[in-house]
């Protein structure tokens, strides 16, 4: 992180402990499995045919000035899972933590401290 911890990035901290929290208690059953099988031939093919896809979504919707927090979302998702396919775990984990940027800065637009669309200093993306 640069600088100083923000309120918001405090309130952030809390909400998410709070939610991680409740969500362990009345959720104990978490789910099966935790990624694709990188022994399965069929499973890596899925996993490299929808990273692409992904990949070319967020491109379009780039070009088109149209992206949504769910294409970026889209595209971590299949990182993880591009991680895991290849057994780089540590990666898959980073990429876990990208996709929780995308959902934090997701709620700072709804929340109203992001502004939507392309930033106006130069050299910001």
């Amino acid at each position: 992180m640069n600088g100083p911890i923000t309120t918001e990035e405090t309130n952030h901290v809390s909400n998410i402990l709070k939610h991680y929290a409740h969500a362990k208690e009345k959720h104990p059953y978490f789910c099966d499995w935790a990624g694709p099988d990188a022994s399965n031939a069929k499973d890596r093919e899925k996993v490299d045919m929808c990273l692409g896809r992904a990949r070319e979504r967020l491109a379009s919707a780039t070009r088109c000035n149209k992206v949504g927090w769910d294409d970026i979302l889209d595209c971590e998702v299949w990182e993880i899972f591009d991680a895991l396919i290849n057994g780089d775990t540590a990666n898959a984990v980073e990429e876990c933590y990208d996709a929780i940027a995308v959902l934090l800065r997701t709620i700072d637009v709804l929340e109203g401290r992001q502004k939507l669309g392309k930033p106006e200093t130069k050299g910001a993306e």
